[in-house]
């Protein structure tokens, strides 16, 4: 696996000395204008569609309320505000060849800039460390990619809706029982990453095909 991380150079420039700057789930969640990372799904815990469920509500009041799959006009959905305590850092992953532009124009993207992570073991093994410096429980990983039209089931902070899947990501999630940004600090990182390149550079930069890898010797 390969990682990269992209944003706004200054923030490469910080990353490549070792300062994970997390922001929190919910901040994702409440994000406007921002196609490429708002994320109104982040969080949830549940999803049901329409189909899957037959809704019984009952309030004082109000009596009871039952709505069936022909009443219910969308997907239902239920997040815990456990779920939302947390920080993210999210990366870009690379786990077959990519053949063709790594960030096709046809797609939102974020930043200005790209940093190629060139050994990840050593990068997540550093990102550990530091995380049990701080005494702060984590999980990292793949993110999974359903179909929000037809899914029904349960979520979590490593499940995104397909419209998402060409980010490839790769997430380090923190418990954290705030709701400010986290700075982690992991040490200069600068040897174990490439220099800072502009995204707009970057398809000519980086090559993943599989031609690539037959290349550098890989298999």
């Amino acid at each position: 696996m390969l990682l990269l991380k992209m944003g706004q150079r200054e923030h490469m420039e910080q990353f490549r000395k070792g300062l994970l700057y997390m922001n929190t789930l919910s901040y994702f969640r409440g994000l406007d204008g921002d196609p490429a990372r708002a994320d109104r799904y982040e969080g949830l815990t549940h999803i049901f569609q329409p189909k899957d469920i037959v809704m019984t509500i009952s309030a004082p009041g109000f009596g009871e309320i039952t709505a069936g799959p022909k009443d219910l006009a969308g997907a239902t959905t239920l997040s815990l505000n456990s779920e939302s305590c947390c920080n993210l850092f999210c990366l870009h992953a690379i786990t077959t060849p990519v053949n063709g532009a790594l960030f096709p124009s046809e797609h939102e993207w974020f930043g200005d800039s790209v940093v190629l992570v060139l050994t990840a073991p050593d990068f997540l093994a550093r990102v550990v460390a530091a995380a049990k410096a701080r005494t702060f429980a984590g999980k990292s990983g793949l993110v999974e990619y359903y179909d929000d039209d037809t899914y029904t089931g349960k979520l979590d902070k490593f499940k995104k809706s397909k419209r998402f899947i060409h980010q490839r990501e790769y997430r380090i999630a923190i418990g954290s029982p705030g709701t400010d940004p986290l700075i982690l600090d992991i040490g200069d990182i600068a040897g174990i990453t490439s220099e800072v390149v502009s995204l707009c550079e970057a398809n000519n930069v980086f090559k993943f095909s599989e031609e690539d890898a037959r290349a550098a010797g890989l298999s």
